[in-house]
């Protein structure tokens, strides 16, 4: 009997009788080839059947099938703020792992933004990213880093000698100036695909936008001498604008909340006068009393003011606050006049006896009238302490939740505030990426002095997915600072009744100079206190026109909403 093999086996027999063998890494890639041929095109998303918890949105199911089908991984993500530019690279993080088209992704982000980043990957999305804070091996598959970190020797050096599949990159517009760190590091790296993360891919001038996009397609634009001839008119003025809407549609995305027809649920918003308590009243005279002196000092020889601006917030949000850090700085300013040190010490004394305080009433009032989950606000943990052993004490269910709480501790605090309690108290550190639109009720029991927390509390249940209008409660305790602080975070910058967009964009600058103003206002020692803080609160409000008109531009730059 014999036996005939077609042509295709003869050869193969022919190569294992001479050992005519492949190299591995042929056949490695032949596998994967066959691999390929097997799975599904971008018809459909894997990443939505392994994540069936995760739902899109219209505008951002179609900005995740155009990049991995059109744009081919090299894209910029430039949806207006609060349109969920993180989870589309999130999905499209996951899409590429599940297709087994990445192994090795690199995520840049601002130090601010990487517990944020960490979380949603984490804990939504099922990525096991690796945050980089020295402690991991810089060989990791999945590598979450800091960008000010990444770019400073020896991280720069070590992220540049590997190659990566898909390097993401968040607030991108930090890069738009070509002789930069941080342009050059980007461009440095090796890497395959490439995501770019802002809502403004323009800020200043049309350069900004030609290096965003010679870093993620170089030759797109031409040389920057042929873009500009071609393309502007003056640096915020373009020609040949439909050209230009054509070339940047094969590099870029971008969806405006008009666009979308999405709309976030009111903010309602209410303020409750409390009038404090004859000791608290005495306890915040004495403080305030005692610290003055220190700080008109420190303020005039132009030393660090920083801890007293925390200290004259801790005085406004609870002596358990005050107290701890009121008793140490007796220890460390041994020189205190003797009048002085004896209103902190009497500050102390009363601080400490003090049990009642009557925004404390008014909460427990408010937990009692609503009889729905609360998410309670403050920025300090002494304060967060007392409040959760006085609200259990009155037989409320509470939950803790903080930066200082384990991953695993934050699951259970927020599954436990999700399925048992009636209220959950934060501090803004705590709360940052995590999906509490399961609440809609809002108490600030105090407010910070930096308007960028304000909205980043806001945002914890104001956003994409939240079902109800938000009832935002400020408790205000009457002829304090706290009146000076509302009046200018609400009146006049309107955050709790405005969706003012991108809040690190529009009022990071203005920060700490505002909490400086309301310092000055605190301890007394600013004669034109109120002008100068008008000053800094009418510039916030021109960042955010500005901010508005940008995003018109873009718009028009793109061709959205047109």
């Amino acid at each position: 009997m014999e036996i005939y093999f077609n042509e295709v086996n003869n050869r193969v027999l022919a190569k294992l009788v001479w050992q005519e063998y492949s190299s591995i890494g042929h056949y490695l890639l032949n596998q994967a080839a066959n691999k390929l041929s097997l799975q599904t095109g971008f018809d459909r998303l894997l990443a939505l059947e392994a994540l069936p918890e995760i739902v899109l949105y219209p505008h951002q199911q179609a900005t995740v099938l155009k990049v991995l089908r059109e744009l081919r991984g090299r894209a910029v993500l430039a949806d207006e703020v609060g349109l969920g530019k993180t989870i589309e690279a999130g999905i499209i993080m996951k899409e590429y792992l599940l297709r087994s088209l990445v192994k090795r992704i690199l995520l840049l982000v601002p130090a601010s933004l990487v517990t944020q980043w960490y979380e949603e990957l984490v804990n939504r999305l099922k990525i096991p990213f690796k945050v980089q804070d020295g402690s991991v091996s810089w060989q990791e598959d999945l590598l979450l880093v800091s960008i000010d970190y990444a770019k400073r020797e020896p991280q720069r050096s070590k992220l540049l000698q590997n190659r990566y599949d898909l390097v993401v990159v968040d607030e991108a517009h930090k890069l738009k100036n070509k002789s930069t760190v941080n342009w050059q590091f980007v461009n440095g790296l090796q890497k395959t695909f490439l995501l770019l993360l802002t809502a403004t891919p323009v800020q200043n001038d049309l350069r900004e936008l030609y290096n965003l996009i010679t870093l993620l397609k170089p030759g797109q634009l031409k040389t920057f001498r042929e873009f500009k001839q071609e393309f502007v008119l003056d640096k915020r003025t373009p020609k040949n604008v439909e050209k230009l809407k054509n070339l940047l549609g094969q590099v870029m995305v971008r969806s405006n909340r008009r666009e979308t027809l999405l709309k976030l649920p009111k903010r309602v918003v209410s303020t409750q006068v409390v009038q404090p308590t004859v000791g608290e009243r005495e306890f915040m005279a004495a403080a305030v009393s005692g610290l003055r002196a220190v700080y008109r000092q420190r303020n005039q020889k132009r030393q660090t003011i920083l801890p007293l601006i925390v200290m004259a917030r801790e005085v406004c949000s609870s002596p358990q606050a005050a107290v701890a850090s009121l008793e140490q700085l007796l220890v460390r300013e041994r020189d205190l006049p003797a009048a002085e040190r004896a209103a902190i010490q009497r500050a102390i004394s009363i601080g400490s006896e003090l049990n009642d305080f009557a925004k404390l009433t008014q909460l427990l009032k408010i937990a009692r009238k609503m009889g729905t989950k609360i998410l309670v606000f403050t920025e300090f943990r002494r304060t967060q302490d007392y409040l959760a052993q006085r609200l259990e004490a009155e037989g409320f269910n509470t939950t803790i939740f903080h930066g200082g709480l384990s991953l695993a501790e934050k699951d259970a605090a927020v599954a436990n505030f999700r399925q048992r309690s009636q209220i959950m108290i934060s501090t803004e550190s705590g709360g940052e990426g995590r999906n509490l639109q399961f609440c809609h009720v809002l108490v600030n029991y105090d407010l910070p002095w930096n308007p960028m927390r304000v909205e980043q509390r806001i945002g914890r249940l104001h956003r994409l997915g939240q079902q109800h209008d938000v009832q935002i409660i400020n408790l205000i305790a009457a002829n304090t600072i706290e009146e000076y602080v509302l009046q200018l975070l609400d009146e006049k910058l309107r955050l709790f009744s405005d969706v003012v967009g991108d809040v690190e964009a529009i009022i990071a600058a203005g920060g700490l100079s505002l909490e400086k103003q309301i310092a000055d206002r605190f301890f007394g020692v600013a004669d034109s206190g109120a002008k100068e803080g008008d000053d800094i609160v009418d510039q916030i409000v021109r960042r955010i026109s500005e901010y508005r008109e940008l995003q018109s531009f873009t718009d028009g730059l793109l061709g959205v909403g047109s």
